[in-house]
């Protein structure tokens, strides 16, 4: 196995960036020890090319670069597994989930794009709709992932057996559900919510 050699200078640190982690998160990354205990209970760990561990190494030594451009945090199934274990109460899930956000935000070169486009269709569902409409997700998806023919067969078995509807009503309280939506964009703006 190769081993390729990491160059620390003020140059390659980014502590900006962590300091941003930190803060979305609520927990510091400098408390992890590298005991490994995170990595050891990932049920995810076997499909990250980086472990839970080595990510928040990453981030010690300011190396967001490598953590963003890779898929780990994409596979990361926020099941607390991580946070649970770790004997300094660093909150590794909540690390991830800031991690998630600050890439969408940079909107860079994801192994995961696909990921981060599901994400923001499903949302632009609930705020139109009020629910999942997946008749519109999967069209929308294909078409903006450039996956056009991707599912088409599946598409008529799952009407015909009443999973899937072509027409699609709007919840009855959108009122409600736009004045979520704006609370989350106010805590966004004072920090308060990833």
């Amino acid at each position: 196995m190769k081993h390729s050699t990491m160059r620390l200078s003020t140059e390659t640190m980014n502590l900006d960036f962590v300091k941003k982690v930190e803060a979305l998160s609520g927990s510091s990354v400098r408390r992890c020890f590298q005991c490994g205990k995170c990595s050891a209970g990932c049920p995810m760990r076997s499909f990250m090319e980086h472990p839970p561990n080595r990510i928040v190494r990453f981030l010690q030594l300011g190396q967001y670069e490598r953590v963003l451009a890779g898929r780990s945090i994409w596979y990361c199934a926020s099941c607390e597994t991580c946070t649970t274990r770790c004997p300094n109460k660093v909150d590794l899930a909540a690390i991830m989930d800031a991690l998630r956000k600050c890439s969408w935000d940079a909107k860079g070169p994801s192994k995961e794009s696909y990921v981060q486009l599901a994400n923001r269709l499903f949302i632009d569902n609930i705020r139109t709709y009020g629910r999942q409409y997946e008749m519109r997700l999967a069209a929308v998806f294909n078409v903006k992932s450039g996956q056009f023919l991707k599912d088409l067969m599946l598409g008529p078995k799952l009407i015909t057996r009443g999973k899937l509807k072509v027409f699609h009503q709007k919840n009855r309280n959108m009122a409600e559900i736009e004045q979520i939506f704006k609370r989350i964009e106010e805590m966004r703006k004072k920090g308060e919510a990833p």
